[in-house]
């Protein structure tokens, strides 16, 4: 399935103009969702006077919400069209963000992100996990699962630069209306898209389908432990720049995947980037130098990006025919929970213990390595086959 990224066995065309639309929706999707995560704790601290761990909680509630309607996901696009369920959802996801100025308590601000995470799974459901497949040749599926993914990473990027940059000149309102702003760009492509039609099935109500996929899991628990990291450092690190060089990062990550590590293991590829992740943090735990900062930014980047994508490519190479969707959601879910996992984590640890953060996620990361190393050796591989 990995080849299939690098060396296509047919000329089928990638980059049609629905797969643009798609990626470029989901780019301007994450930079709208990510510009605020930054800037709502601080907002919240101020308005409120509270903790911020109890802003950490109040936003962390997204992840948590996004499972809600994961067994309605299967019925949704089966009895529906598929592109109406997407263009609502994402409307009503846009829409929401206007309430955040007009809440009168932190209970509130939960509640919205609440509501926000519910239709963000259903927009990433309707569009990663279906539509991106419906749109794409059959033999170049992989290839488009894993570049939305990237569009939806090089958003998420840009998304904090952007939201840490604008907020010590702008009122909270108007990075309000900025958020609002990418999320329309990202809905005003979406009626542009051709699908396929396919005619209403009948599906039952609740079902695991277009949700979870329990195959997936190790893969995924590696690959959350990555987002964890990087959920912390959202938390913990206030420099734009830092984020630029993030982004710079998964430029060079991608690269190293297309032009470097095409013939490399998987285990070689996790392993590089788990050393460079693991560098990255050194740094940051050990100098207080801002080029030195920098330098550790293009490391996470890289690390996070070249791992990542290996655990990505596990997840939706796993599952059998017609679950590559339930796969892709799985991730999508996995992915948000980490990073939240990690920046309630981050808001509740450093009021008592600030000068350990770094280690922490160090120690974090060598488990991932730990673990991923444990389940691919062969030994595994032939105790599995024992016990079958």
């Amino acid at each position: 399935m990995y080849d299939d990224f690098f060396f296509p066995y047919e000329k089928a065309k990638l980059w049609t103009r629905d797969m643009i639309l798609l990626s470029l929706s989901n780019f301007l999707l994450y930079a709208s969702l990510y510009i605020m995560l930054p800037v709502l704790p601080l907002w919240i601290v101020r308005h409120w006077a509270c903790s911020y761990a109890e802003a950490g909680a109040a936003i962390a509630v997204f992840g948590l919400a996004m499972f809600l309607p994961g067994p309605f996901n299967s019925y949704l696009i089966d009895t529906f069209k598929r592109k109406s369920v997407c263009f609502i959802a994402l409307l009503f996801f846009v829409a929401a963000s206007l309430l955040y100025p007009y809440v009168a308590t932190i209970g509130l601000i939960a509640l919205v992100r609440a509501i926000q995470g519910g239709l963000f799974s259903v927009v990433t459901m309707t569009t990663g996990s279906t539509l991106v497949i419906d749109v794409t040749p059959a033999r170049r599926r992989t290839d488009a699962n894993i570049t939305f993914a990237w569009a939806g990473r090089f958003g998420m990027a840009a998304g904090l630069a952007l939201g840490i940059y604008i907020y010590p000149y702008w009122n909270f309102i108007y990075i309000v209306y900025t958020s609002m702003a990418l999320g329309a760009l990202a809905l005003i492509l979406i009626p542009g898209i051709t699908v396929p039609f396919r005619a209403p099935l009948s599906t039952p109500l609740f079902s695991l389908d277009r949700f979870i996929l329990p195959r997936t899991l190790w893969p995924g628990l590696n690959m959350m432990m990555i987002s964890f990291i990087f959920g912390i450092l959202i938390a913990h690190i206030y420099n734009e720049l830092f984020y630029i060089c993030i982004l710079a990062g998964l430029v060079i990550a991608l690269l190293l995947s297309r032009y470097v590590l095409s013939y490399a293991s998987a285990r070689a590829e996790v392993e590089l980037g788990q050393a460079a992740l693991v560098g990255g943090l050194l740094l940051l735990g050990m100098s207080n130098s801002l080029i030195t900062s920098y330098l550790a930014g293009v490391l996470v980047g890289i690390g996070v990006g070249v791992s990542t994508s290996r655990f990505f490519i596990k997840m939706i190479s796993l599952p059998r025919h017609c679950e590559r969707g339930t796969g892709n959601n799985t991730y999508q879910l996995l992915w948000e929970v980490g990073i939240l996992g990690g920046f309630l984590f981050e808001n509740m640890w450093t009021e008592m213990h600030p000068d350990t953060i770094y280690w922490i996620c160090i120690c974090i990361s060598v488990a991932a390595l730990v673990m991923y190393e444990f389940f691919t050796h062969p030994w595994y591989y032939r105790r599995m086959e024992e016990k079958q």
